[in-house]
């Protein structure tokens, strides 16, 4: 890879191009995997940051944490058998239980793909799916 410098005050800084990373363009997910970069991984961040590759991963990251967490609630609610009966015939408690079993979701996924160790690869399935 050819990096292009800019000389700024006789000092040479890369011209990195990445756009700005906002709340805007990349969701819930993927900030919170770049917190975890930032917190955990400096370097990977660092380098993907250099390889213009950043916020490609924390969008593929974002948009598949999404996907499997709708994936993961619907197989859980009819383990529990929470379905549109209960949902017709008492809908706080399907709220309720809908929402902890998002809740039970988001854990279980968050910790393959967010925080994850090796995850800057891009490979992005979970054991198993």
């Amino acid at each position: 890879m050819k990096m292009e410098y800019v000389n700024v005050n006789g000092y040479l800084i890369p011209k990195l191009e990445n756009g700005p990373i906002t709340d805007n363009t990349i969701g819930k997910y993927g900030m919170m995997r770049a917190r975890y970069l930032d917190e955990h991984r400096p370097m990977e961040r660092d380098q993907m940051l250099l390889d213009g590759t950043l916020a490609q991963h924390l969008t593929n990251i974002d948009c598949e944490t999404h996907r499997q967490v709708e994936s993961l609630t619907k197989v859980l609610a009819a383990e529990a058998k929470i379905n549109e009966e209960m949902k017709r015939c008492n809908p706080p408690e399907w709220a309720a239980a809908m929402q902890g079993l998002q809740a039970q979701a988001e854990e279980i996924v968050c910790a393959e793909l967010i925080y994850a160790e090796e995850n800057t690869n891009d490979s992005l399935s979970l054991p198993g799916k």
